[in-house]
């Protein structure tokens, strides 16, 4: 477990040292790149036009490996104190959110945001990583430091990360 944690860290602090974004005004992340430290290699992440998801507005951004076969969608759904990030690939879907404990993955409970079917999001989605990835961080992050962890640690939630990866 403590291996686990020194990875968690050193895979943090590479993509805080890697990851260079170039800011628009506020919070408008305009381009945001880094190495994801796995087979996907290099990614971008974009900002594209929000989606209103079930009356709410949503902020959406896509992430896009260098040996990706399709981009990756991002949803931020904004709440008072905290964010949660909706991600999406072609064959499998999750959140990552902020509790009291940190900021990790989880199952997507919210039927508003889930569009792959549960069987599906299951035969892709390795349980082990999932619970590995529960805790990553111990405080919240911002929006681009999210991001940036998302595009690094999505990837390995795959049971075979070659179903998203360039063929």
């Amino acid at each position: 477990m403590k291996q686990i944690n020194l990875i968690s860290g050193l895979i943090f602090f590479v993509i805080i040292f890697t990851g260079t974004s170039v800011m628009a005004a506020g919070d408008a992340i305009s381009v945001l790149t880094g190495n994801s430290l796995t087979a996907l290699g290099e990614y971008q992440i974009t900002e594209l036009e929000a989606e209103i998801i079930d009356n709410e507005t949503v902020r959406k951004f896509q992430i896009e490996y260098e040996n990706g076969n399709a981009p990756v969608t991002v949803l931020l759904n904004e709440r008072k104190r905290c964010n949660d990030f909706i991600v999406r690939s072609s064959v499998m879907e999750i959140q990552y959110v902020c509790k009291k404990s940190g900021f990790g993955a989880t199952d997507i409970s919210n039927s508003a945001f889930r569009v792959l079917p549960e069987q599906t999001n299951n035969m892709f989605l390795s349980q082990e990583a999932l619970s590995r990835q529960e805790k990553i961080v111990n405080s919240q992050v911002s929006v681009e430091k999210a991001l940036g962890l998302i595009a690094c640690y999505f990837p390995n939630l795959l049971k075979n990360i070659q179903n998203i990866a360039a063929q």
